[in-house]
Order: C-alpha cells, then sequence, then structure tokens
C-alpha cells in the first residue's frame, strides 16, 4: 500500500470498515483517475459502474432540474466516497459529479469483489453504513436549509474548515464561492451579503482567503443572533 493509499484508507469511513484483507484485495484493483478542474465524472442517471472515493482535491455532487437550474447536493473532499449503493447494485447515479479543483479518485468495481473470506459481506455492511453516513448528512443539510439563516450556515461552515485545517484565524476556502453558494444552498449575491454581514463578528474576505479575528467570537455570534 501506498503513502497515499494509507491516508485515504485513514480518512475513509468505507475503507476503515473492512478488514485489512479484504481492503488491500479492493484496493490492489483500484482505477485511478487524475481530473481537472470543471471535467465532468459522470452524469445523473448513468450507470454509476464504480464506487469512487476522493483521493485529492474537492469534487461537486449535483443535480439539474428539467427547466436547466443546478443545485449542489454535496462537496466531497480527501477520503470521501459516493455512487456505493448503485456500485453495489448496478444501478445509476442519483447525481452527476464534477472536479471544482484538480483532483485525483479512486475508482473501485464492486462486481469484481475479491474472493477473501465474506468479502461480499463486509463491503455490503459497509456500503450500508456509507449509505446512512449520506442520508444523516442530507437530513441535517435539509434542517440547516429549514431553520437557520444563510449567515448562519456560512458561519458554521466556516467555523468548521478551520477546525479541519487547525488554524484558527486564516483559512482558504477549498474551493470558489460559487460552488460555496450552491452547497451552502443560496445564490453568490445572497453569500456575499452573508459575508458582509459576518464581518461584525470579525470575519475578512479577499477572494478565497478568510481572515478570522476570534473563533470563540464567531461561534457564539452565529449560534446567538444568527446573522440577525
Amino acid at each position: 500500500m501506498t503513502s497515499i493509499d494509507s491516508e485515504i484508507v485513514a480518512k475513509c469511513r468505507l475503507l476503515g470498515a473492512l478488514t485489512p484483507e479484504v481492503r488491500d484485495c479492493l484496493l490492489s484493483r483500484a482505477r485511478r483517475r487524475n481530473m481537472a478542474r470543471g471535467e465532468l465524472l459522470g452524469l445523473q442517471g448513468e450507470p454509476a459502474g464504480t464506487l469512487k472515493i476522493v483521493a485529492s482535491g474537492w469534487v461537486k455532487l449535483f443535480r439539474v432540474s428539467e427547466d436547466g437550474h443546478e443545485a449542489v447536493v454535496n462537496t466531497l473532499g480527501n477520503g470521501e466516497s459516493f455512487d456505493e449503493v448503485s456500485a453495489l447494485l448496478g444501478g445509476v447515479s442519483a447525481s452527476s459529479a464534477e472536479a471544482v479543483t484538480d483532483a485525483e479518485l479512486l475508482l473501485l468495481n464492486l462486481t469484481d469483489i475479491c474472493f477473501c473470506a465474506n468479502a461480499r459481506a463486509e463491503i455490503s455492511a459497509a456500503v450500508l453504513s456509507a449509505a446512512q453516513l449520506h442520508m444523516d448528512a442530507m437530513t441535517a443539510q435539509i434542517e440547516a436549509l429549514k431553520v437557520k439563516t444563510a449567515t448562519q450556515r456560512l458561519g458554521e461552515f466556516l467555523l468548521k474548515l478551520s477546525d479541519e485545517t487547525g488554524d484558527a484565524h486564516n483559512v482558504a476556502l477549498p474551493f470558489g464561492k460559487v460552488v460555496l453558494a450552491g452547497m451552502l444552498g443560496m445564490k453568490p449575491e445572497s453569500l456575499s451579503r452573508a459575508f458582509a454581514r459576518l464581518k461584525r463578528a470579525g470575519v475578512r474576505s479577499a477572494m478565497r482567503e478568510i481572515e478570522i479575528d476570534d473563533i470563540a467570537a464567531l461561534r457564539d455570534w452565529t449560534g446567538a443572533q444568527g446573522g440577525r
């Protein structure tokens, strides 16, 4: 296993749920795909074919309505996976996938499951667990859209980003603000207004660079005032 694979295993819950024998067997059969920013991996309704794991960079999952409007379903970073159930059952992708930065993906063909003992049972259980995690995340996203203001959602995203990067005062958005707006369920102009409101909490933005004066103050302000 390469150092990159070891990092993916450490971050990917699906791979972490497998025994080393089954996991290593799957990884040995994985295909790697390098994607440029803006490149499409697949479209909603097409056969999924493989389970995808983001090894580096960011991928946007989105759906397009009949009238051409795009809805961002999720943005996935290192170690996160998608198309798990569809790949296992031979179904179609529920959403389209596009690289929003240069990215590398691992593609796992689950119909070519190795002959390790209990491999299919292990993989099926891991896929079911991943599907539950996606459902929980989607439920939380719907709740946030219904009960939280745009500024609250932006503030909470910046707090999460700060926790993940380990820098309490300076963070860089992993992708552009148009993608961020779609992920948070708002239009780009609404995102600009939300950033303007967060100035009162000591947050300043210049392109993709964000400065946060006081994490505790931002957390209190976001939770207590919700951007009012």
